[in-house]
């Protein structure tokens, strides 16, 4: 179970993970070419992790020996990671579109999130890692300090059902 935790990050070693674009996606609309994202599989999952975006800002919480996402100087306001273009994964109002519009430049330019895609998103290549030239997140993490495998699993389940926002 992923729990509150305080961990730092370091940002300093390794490479950049993206940058920002106005690619569409939000709201679990996205796709190619603006075409309708169909969900192609199970909606609820086979985990007992809820597949929702719920979870997905939990995860990025972090807990126990997990580093949250959003700390400083990661992803958090004015953070620094990537160094090129940060990207913000504090819970905000703009969350949701920021993980559905941003392009992860080091992670072969593809969407963090890429609705009804998660073989096409780089928040799971990223989970699983490496991606490109992006080390496995939580940054450079091994063992109880990454993300459990259960919980990447529900982000998948949640964008192959088009990553609805509610």
């Amino acid at each position: 179970m992923i729990v509150p935790a305080s961990a730092g990050c370091n940002s300093t070693e390794g490479g950049s993970d993206g940058g920002a674009s106005s690619v569409g996606g939000a709201k679990g609309s996205g796709g190619s070419a603006g075409a309708a994202c169909i969900p192609s599989g199970a909606a609820g999952g086979s985990g007992s992790i809820p597949p929702t975006f719920a979870t997905v800002k939990l995860v990025l919480g972090g807990g126990g020996a997990i580093m949250p996402c959003a700390s400083a100087p990661c992803h958090a306001t004015g953070g620094m990671a990537p160094p090129a273009n940060p990207l913000s994964l504090q819970d905000t109002p703009q969350l949701y579109a920021t993980m559905t519009s941003y392009l992860a430049h080091e992670c072969g330019d593809i969407k963090l999130v890429n609705p009804g895609k998660p073989d096409e998103s780089a928040l799971i290549k990223i989970l699983k890692g490496p991606c490109g030239v992006v080390p496995r997140m939580p940054y450079m993490c091994s063992g109880d300090a990454c993300i459990p495998d259960e919980y990447v699993a529900a982000l998948s389940q949640w964008i192959t059902n088009c990553a609805p926002e509610q």
